[in-house]
């Protein structure tokens, strides 16, 4: 089966990204064929619409030779879902069947924020799709509250597992790895730091891990005299996030929004214990007490308490270290998702 895969370039840093990256590696395992073509790259206004034009034209030559059976097109909000919608309604004109997948933590905002005109859109567009992907059973309803003739399948994002789990639960680093901002929760996190550092031992450590606010979150740790505890900010990738992965005792991401983050999966992977917040579809993966613990966004004692019980609690944290590289083992690695993929695809083809 052949297969056009879409989104920004793969250099473009995110989970959209993280979660292609996967797929592409793991195809060539299968009987099915994925091209990818990107849409959108880092750059102004001209480099995005010229990046666009010229994927669009190599996409309908691509379809009118009849070399795509399903094109599955990964979209976010705003001009990731026009940019999707193009493509997706060109793309039905020639026959082939499409797969809107739907990655966005932003969506809501994105339908309240536009005209009814706009509304009217985005529901046509979801009702023109083969198959609306989304993350977790949470947003199926979501879909189809804007769309009520979408159809709408579930699938979570998958990362690579190790077959052992491969924790170290005596290192000293906390990472945070994420965009560096509010939505994240970066600054509750660093405020919580504050509160901690008297009674912490010298060897933990915070690793803020990730782009954004970078130059905020550095004068913020600066004014309270917080860089003995900070050993990284700044974005993270190939060896040394490995590196970074391979020390890390808990990893904590306290967000007020997202989809199904990337970074929860990766780290619970590796077993590492996660501290986030019962948001979106989080709660679908981490169980507060048994596979990470969970506190509300912007509640500063309870993040300072999570985090005291796990630096302090060895045992619980070999605890959710098992239970954690388990659950992701069982049902978001990659051959689960890529079966469950291709069984999705298979029913549009057929």
């Amino acid at each position: 089966m052949n297969v056009l895969m879409c989104c920004s370039a793969l250099s473009y840093k995110g989970g959209m990204v993280s979660v292609v990256k996967g797929y592409l590696d793991y195809a060539g395992k299968g009987d099915v064929r994925i091209t990818f073509v990107p849409t959108h790259r880092d750059g102004g206004k001209l480099r995005l619409i010229a990046c666009f034009a010229l994927a669009y034209v190599r996409i309908m030559a691509m379809a009118l030779r009849g070399r795509i059976d399903v094109a599955h097109l990964h979209t976010a909000e705003r001009g990731s879902f026009v940019r999707k919608a193009i493509l997706l309604r060109s793309l039905r004109r020639l026959g082939v069947k499409t797969v809107l997948h739907h990655h966005g933590a932003e969506f809501e905002e994105y339908h309240a924020s536009v005209s009814p005109r706009h509304r009217r859109f985005i529901a046509r567009t979801l009702e023109l799709a083969d198959a609306n992907i989304v993350l977790s059973r949470r947003l199926v309803d979501m879909i189809r509250s804007k769309a009520p003739g979408a159809r709408v399948e579930v699938l979570y994002n998958a990362v690579p597992v190790p077959e052992s789990n491969p924790y170290y639960p005596d290192s000293g680093y906390i990472m945070f790895l994420g965009r560096l901002g509010k939505r994240k929760g970066t600054y509750d996190l660093i405020e919580a730091i504050r509160l901690l550092d008297p009674e912490l031992p010298d060897n933990v450590r915070f690793l803020l891990c990730g782009d954004g606010e970078e130059e905020q979150v550095r004068a913020l740790i600066t004014r309270h005299g917080l860089w003995h505890r900070i050993g990284h900010v700044g974005w993270v990738d190939g060896e040394m996030k490995e590196g970074f992965l391979e020390k890390t005792m808990i990893n904590v991401l306290p967000s007020y929004n997202e989809g199904l983050p990337m970074t929860i999966l990766e780290t619970m992977a590796r077993g590492i214990p996660n501290i986030s917040t019962p948001i979106a579809s989080i709660p679908e993966v981490i169980t507060d007490g048994e596979t990470g613990l969970l506190v509300n966004p912007g509640d500063i004692p309870a993040l300072t308490a999570s985090l005291r019980r796990l630096i302090n609690d060895r045992e619980t944290r070999l605890s959710i270290s098992s239970a954690s590289h388990a659950l992701i083992a069982r049902r978001f690695s990659l051959p689960a998702a890529f079966g469950r993929l291709t069984d999705i695809y298979k029913s549009l083809h057929t």
